[in-house]
């Protein structure tokens, strides 16, 4: 007969010898698993111990650095604070010069206009006298030759009278140079009067062999402001049917068919002859 095959369940039977060596291994096994086991432990705690110090160490130096910074940003702080106050200080300072500015520019553009106007009335009975060679007064009172002067070339009636009279106040001119004006004051209005009208109808006045010009003494200002009137009387000039001239201080007065305009700005007053009349 055959003989009987094993059961697979029935279990092997191992030897006492096999059993101690397999239970020493694993005791092997254990301890080596609990020498790792202290040595993580061990090393685990070293690490922590470490990073604990250096973090210990960095956020002491952190926050000694952050209070620096904090102390640095509460200087800063103020300093703006005293800046921006500062400057609000300066802005209401500003702010109050400007106001007095343009208060005291006002006080003395009005002052200005009072000088010049008061200028004006000390002159308004002067005339102005040019063209007459240095010297030809010498030898007589300057009034009493400027008189006669008027006179003669003028063809007056009656001599006449003057305040005073006198060379413009500058340094005499060389004998290349233009003579000073002469400067009188006509006591009499009505006697201004004849003399401007009667210098301004003798289109040349001659004084001799010399060409003079005779008008009134006006103020340094008023004479600006009239000259600058020039650019748009030179293109009225010899123009049909215009007529312009100069009302004082310093004013543009045109007639045109009927028609009158009055300019105190030159430029206005240029731009209107250019557009009426044309540029040339």
């Amino acid at each position: 007969m055959p003989p009987k095959k094993a059961n697979s369940g029935e279990r092997t039977e191992i030897t006492v010898g096999e059993a101690e060596h397999q239970h020493a291994g694993n005791r092997e096994v254990l301890a080596a698993i609990a020498e790792l086991r202290a040595d993580l432990t061990k090393a685990t705690s070293d690490i922590c111990s470490t990073l604990r110090g250096e973090i210990a160490t960095l956020r002491s130096e952190n926050e000694a650095a952050i209070s620096a910074l904090r102390k640095k940003f509460d200087r800063h702080d103020d300093k703006l604070k005293e800046m921006a106050d500062s400057a609000e200080s300066a802005n209401n300072t500003v702010a109050d010069l400007q106001t007095q500015v343009k208060q005291l520019t006002k006080q003395v553009e009005q002052l200005s206009e009072k000088c010049v106007d008061l200028e004006g009335r000390s002159k308004r009975q002067n005339i102005r006298i040019a063209g007459v060679k240095e010297g030809k007064e010498y030898g007589q009172r300057v009034s009493d030759f400027v008189a006669q002067l008027l006179k003669t070339t003028l063809a007056l009636d009656d001599t006449p009278l003057l305040d005073r009279a006198h060379r413009a106040l500058r340094v005499r001119p060389g004998d290349d140079e233009p003579p000073r004006h002469l400067i009188a004051r006509v006591h009499y209005c009505h006697t201004l009067d004849e003399i401007l009208r009667k210098s301004s109808v003798k289109k040349n006045v001659m004084f001799g062999e010399d060409r003079i010009v005779i008008f009134r003494d006006l103020p340094q200002a008023v004479v600006k402001r009239r000259a600058a009137f020039t650019p748009a009387r030179n293109l009225l000039r010899d123009k049909p049917g215009v007529r312009f001239g100069l009302l004082y201080p310093a004013k543009l007065r045109v007639t045109h068919n009927g028609s009158e305009a009055v300019f105190t700005d030159p430029n206005e007053a240029r731009r209107y002859a250019q557009e009426r009349f044309g540029s040339g």
